[in-house]
């Protein structure tokens, strides 16, 4: 873009007015928050950003003013995309909210999460986290608990040369920047298994963090990942097959609930479905 101080050489009459390039893409950013919800739909405080290695439900409790042990049910988890200006430039930040109720409170009714603003806002969550002494990633990822209307459930075989290779795995993957939890989920259940599914009701929120793992970059590298559960229901089931190409599954395929104790299953499934009894089985 021209400075205005640089002289302009004079344009002929039938001449296009001159016109600046395209705007440079904002800086991209993530966080994650977590919000303690009361049984009427609205947030009983603030939430709080979930920082690398926390625990959500515990962040949830303290930004509620809950007790450490006070039990919580995993209600939902929404996407927020902001454009917030910085001293560095605009700023796209993509935001991963995870609400919960108090145990109890009406858990099974039908959830609505809260209106916004969700507080904080995007523009109180510029805060870098301090540099970490070793690499470090954090991912957030949403998976399914996948069934049809005979009560399979859906599985994905983990390719060799990645993490879990050789166990079967529920479909799902990373949420990608700007892209919604179920919207992700659906993505993936059809690359991974070829599947069209509807993505359902949040069913468990977890973490886990692998210090010292072989990242990327082939170094040792402290690995923390929030996880999202949904239940999701293909209702017209066909034959299943891989659709991505040099992706992280070698296969795919149905299984009835009685056959899973006989799979050798990813540390993420044997959560999700020793955890979710009844979801696992599509009632």
């Amino acid at each position: 873009m021209r400075d205005a101080s640089d002289p302009v050489p004079p344009a002929p009459s039938d001449a296009a007015a001159p016109t600046d390039g395209p705007a440079p893409a904002p800086r991209r950013g993530r966080r994650v928050t977590a919000h303690v919800v009361g049984a009427d739909g609205a947030t009983t405080a603030p939430g709080r950003l979930v920082r690398f290695g926390d625990d959500p439900a515990e962040v949830a409790r303290a930004a509620g003013g809950l007790p450490a042990d006070a039990p919580l049910t995993a209600r939902d988890a929404r996407t927020e995309i902001a454009v917030v200006d910085t001293p560095g430039g605009p700023l796209e930040l993509h935001v991963d909210r995870l609400f919960y109720t108090p145990a109890g409170a009406a858990s099974d009714a039908p959830f609505s999460a809260p209106p916004r603003p969700w507080l904080p806002r995007p523009g109180d969550l510029l805060a870098e986290e301090p540099d970490r002494p070793v690499p470090s990633l954090r991912r957030f990822a949403s998976y399914g608990v996948v069934t049809d209307p005979a009560g399979r459930i859906l599985l994905a075989l983990i390719a060799p040369g990645f993490p879990g290779a050789g166990t079967w795995h529920l479909p799902g993957g990373g949420v990608d920047h700007g892209e919604d939890a179920r919207a992700a989920l659906r993505r993936e259940i059809y690359e991974e298994t070829g599947q069209d599914g509807g993505v359902g009701r949040l069913v468990a929120i977890s973490h886990h963090a692998r210090p010292g793992q072989m990242g990327p970059e082939n170094r040792p590298t402290d690995i923390y990942a929030v996880w999202v559960f949904f239940h999701a229901h293909v209702a017209a089931p066909v034959p299943t097959r891989v659709t991505e190409t040099a992706g992280s599954t070698a296969d795919c395929g149905w299984f009835a609930p009685e056959d899973l104790p006989h799979l050798r299953l990813s540390l993420t499934a044997r959560r999700a479905l020793g955890s979710l009894g009844a979801a696992a089985e599509g009632r």
